[in-house]
């Protein structure tokens, strides 16, 4: 009787059990150790563009289905209205033809939702779950790996994946500590249930401040992005950063005022945003990064989910390659760095120029807005990917 290879992925996020459902495609027995006890209820929204969703679908029959009726489709006739602090309209932008081009809509979803239909389709294909299980680092032990947990504890397994975030201690343990870079502005994020408008999608222009909104499945989520020392907004308890925000929003066109008020308290998230500079280095033999613990991305372009679920199929496919596993992470870390590099790095230059830092800035990207419309026409080559047929994923 052949013997399944383990595999523990470390961190029960969107990548972290996308990474799962991809090992278990392949054969894996797999644990996903999660630190938190419990999942969260809170964490605001994120926009499954087209090569999300394109990833997804290839992760389970059933999976992409579940996640659209989890989410809320877009349709081939929704805009997104790009206006100024007081309501103007700078454009419109046909967000619903985006399907047109690539095949698969753009689906805004709250993160708790994804997160809950993940887990679903994990714990039905036969992947462990483990809550309240904090992994601190690994030693290469022979071909495989010893996992290092919390008060002592191991695991060995035959490989393990870093899905554990942006300050990953499996990162840590093998490229060395450092502190990830802050881009000066934070998110305050939220879930407003029964918004004063019909639910739209909305991007809102202010001078160091910009408001996201779009519809999902209950009301809509939304994000504010505000330029600010590091620390500030974090420290804030969940009324204050409202009231704070709302204090940022005065004059602002009205609506967008009362969806912000209106939010629930319980559902608000507020952290600094960073990301890190690329690096080449994605593996150490058994052990491979994925998603914020490879490439943590300022949410300019709504990709870092994205990525991350990609990066869980060309996972799986490397790993159904034939090669031997070690030699398989470095061919995903060969497909993906480069990919996943461009993404970060176009995402931070998109982040300056979407806060709008003082007078000039705000004035010359609403006049560029004006010109133009919004960045997501620049995306296409980005927003296009398609997980590589069987028979190419080791080109």
């Amino acid at each position: 009787m052949t013997v399944a290879p383990v595999a523990i992925v470390a961190g029960a996020g969107i990548g972290g059990l996308s990474a799962a459902l991809a090992l278990r495609r392949q054969g894996y027995a797999v644990t996903v150790l999660e630190k938190t006890a419990e999942f969260a209820a809170a964490g605001g929204g994120l926009l499954l563009h087209p090569n999300g969703l394109a990833a997804i679908d290839a992760l389970g029959d059933r999976l992409g289905a579940d996640v659209r009726a989890a989410g809320h489709v877009t349709r081939p006739a929704d805009v997104r209205t790009v206006m100024d602090a007081r309501g103007a309209v700078l454009a419109r932008e046909p967000i619903g033809l985006q399907q047109q081009r690539t095949g698969r809509p753009q689906t805004p979803i709250l993160r708790a939702a994804l997160r809950r239909v993940l887990a679903e389709h994990a714990r039905n294909a036969g992947v462990g779950l483990e809550l309240g299980t904090t992994v601190r680092g690994y030693a290469r032990r022979g071909s495989g790996v010893c996992v290092g947990l919390a008060e002592g504890a191991t695991r060995d397994a035959d490989l393990l994946v870093a899905a554990d975030g942006l300050r990953s201690p499996i990162r840590a343990a093998m490229l060395g500590a450092s502190a990830p870079a802050y881009r000066g502005y934070s998110s305050v994020r939220g879930w407003t249930p029964d918004p004063p408008f019909d639910p739209a999608a909305i991007v809102a222009n202010g001078r160091g401040l910009q408001l996201f909104v779009a519809p999902v499945s209950g009301g809509v989520y939304w994000t504010a992005k505000i330029s600010a020392p590091a620390g500030r907004w974090p420290a804030l308890s969940r009324p204050a950063a409202r009231d704070r925000l709302l204090g940022a929003l005065a004059g602002w066109h009205a609506p967008l005022r009362e969806l912000v008020a209106g939010t629930r308290l319980d559902d608000l998230v507020v952290t600094d945003v960073h990301d890190r500079p690329p690096v080449r280095r994605w593996t150490d033999g058994p052990v491979a990064l994925l998603g914020d613990a490879a490439h943590p991305m300022v949410p300019a372009l709504g990709q870092g989910a994205n990525q991350a679920v990609e990066d869980a199929v060309v996972l799986g496919q490397a790993l159904g390659s034939g090669l031997r596993p070690a030699a398989a992470l470095r061919e995903y870390a060969r497909i993906r760095a480069p990919r996943t590099a461009d993404v970060v790095l176009r995402s931070r230059r998109q982040g300056e120029v979407d806060q709008g830092r003082g007078w000039l800035r705000a004035r010359l990207r609403d006049g560029w807005t004006r010109r133009q419309g919004r960045k997501d026409a620049a995306t296409d080559d980005i927003v296009g990917w398609l997980p590589a047929p069987a028979a190419e994923a080791r080109r």
